[in-house]
C-alpha cells in the first residue's frame, strides 16, 4: 500500500458513519479510530501540521495506531493487570450457558488460562491469562457487548 492508497483510504473512513477501522496483511498492520479518547503508537504528528482553532472546530480525523496488547498494568496501591479486549464482540463469562464460568472474583489464576470468550463474526475467540495472579475484579456480565480495548477482568498480581 502507498501513500496515495493510504490517504484515499483515510479520507474514505474519515466522510464514512465508521469509527474505527483494522486492516492487516503481511505488510501493513493498520488500525484507524475516529474517537477522541483513542491513542496514537509510534505515530508521531508532523511539525508542519499544527492545530489551528479552525482545525479543532470540524470533526476529528482519523488517528492511525498499532494494534495494542490485550493488557496493561494498573498503576494503584496494588498491582492489578488489566485484561482488556483485544476486539469487538459479544462476551462471555463460560462456554455454553450450562457449564460453569471459566473465572469468577477471588480466583487463582495462571498465565495461558482461559478467563473468558468474545464472540465476533460467528468465531469464539478464548481471552487468555498473560499472568499469575488472583482474579480481582470481573469487568463484564455473561453475553455483554464488549469494544475494542474494553477492560473484561483485572488480576491482582503477586
Amino acid at each position: 500500500m502507498n501513500f496515495e492508497q493510504l490517504k484515499e483510504l483515510i479520507d474514505h473512513i474519515n466522510a464514512s458513519s465508521l469509527y474505527e477501522f483494522e486492516m492487516e496483511n503481511e505488510n501493513i498492520s493498520l488500525k484507524m479510530s475516529k474517537r477522541e479518547n483513542a491513542v496514537a503508537s509510534d505515530i508521531k504528528e508532523p511539525a508542519s501540521r499544527s492545530q489551528s482553532s479552525e482545525a479543532k472546530k470540524t470533526a476529528p480525523a482519523p488517528e492511525i495506531q498499532e494494534v495494542q496488547p490485550a493488557s496493561s498494568l494498573v498503576d494503584d496501591n496494588e498491582s492489578l493487570h488489566e485484561i482488556k479486549a483485544p476486539i469487538v464482540g459479544t462476551g462471555y463469562l463460560s462456554s455454553s450457558p450450562d457449564t460453569p464460568v471459566f473465572v469468577k472474583e477471588g480466583d487463582t489464576v495462571t498465565k495461558g488460562q482461559t478467563l473468558c470468550i468474545i464472540e465476533a463474526m460467528k468465531v469464539m475467540n478464548e481471552i487468555k491469562s498473560d499472568v499469575d495472579g488472583e482474579i480481582s475484579n470481573i469487568m463484564i456480565e455473561d453475553g455483554q457487548p464488549v469494544e475494542f480495548n474494553q477492560s473484561l477482568i483485572k488480576i491482582k498480581t503477586s
